[in-house]
């Protein structure tokens, strides 16, 4: 097979790393929110099960921990970057699978904001100097709300 898109190389910089879960059906609100939201026009991405659970993993994940934040620092020194912005999401499948016995969702939801609380820390520490910003996703209605978390 081939294909040839009708869009263009993108050669326009970005300032932005994002690191989000793959979960799909997330995606396009998450592309929405960074576009509209946001105003990232363009962005590196890091996209992983359970997002940026990664980077405070090293007590069970070690070499997922090594390897995530290995990338994370790749791309902000290679592309100069200034801001990471680090994203998690209700119902999220990794949590549900590294939690021991099964917790709801208010105590996933917490477990999630304290992981994203614990990451953010990691970064200030690995990238001085770099912003970070956080967020959760959570379905309202038909439609996507993302809240940011401090």
């Amino acid at each position: 097979m081939k294909y040839d898109t009708p869009m263009p190389l993108n050669d326009d910089k970005t300032e932005t790393l994002v690191i989000h879960c793959g979960d799909h059906r997330f995606q396009a609100p998450i592309d929405e929110f960074l576009r509209e939201g946001l105003k990232r026009k363009f962005f590196d991405r890091l996209v992983l099960p359970g997002g940026p659970q990664f980077l405070i993993a090293g007590s069970y994940l070690p070499k997922f921990e090594w390897a995530g934040r290995r990338w994370a620092k790749f791309l902000i020194k290679q592309h100069g970057l200034r801001e990471m912005i680090c994203i998690a999401h209700e119902d999220c499948g990794w949590y549900k699978d590294i939690t021991v016995g099964h917790l709801t969702i208010p105590l996933l939801k917490e477990r999630q904001m304290g992981d994203l609380k614990r990451a953010h820390l990691v970064l200030q520490e690995m990238c001085p100097g770099v912003a970070v910003e956080l967020f959760y996703a959570q379905p309202k209605e038909k439609n996507v709300e993302f809240l940011s978390v401090e």
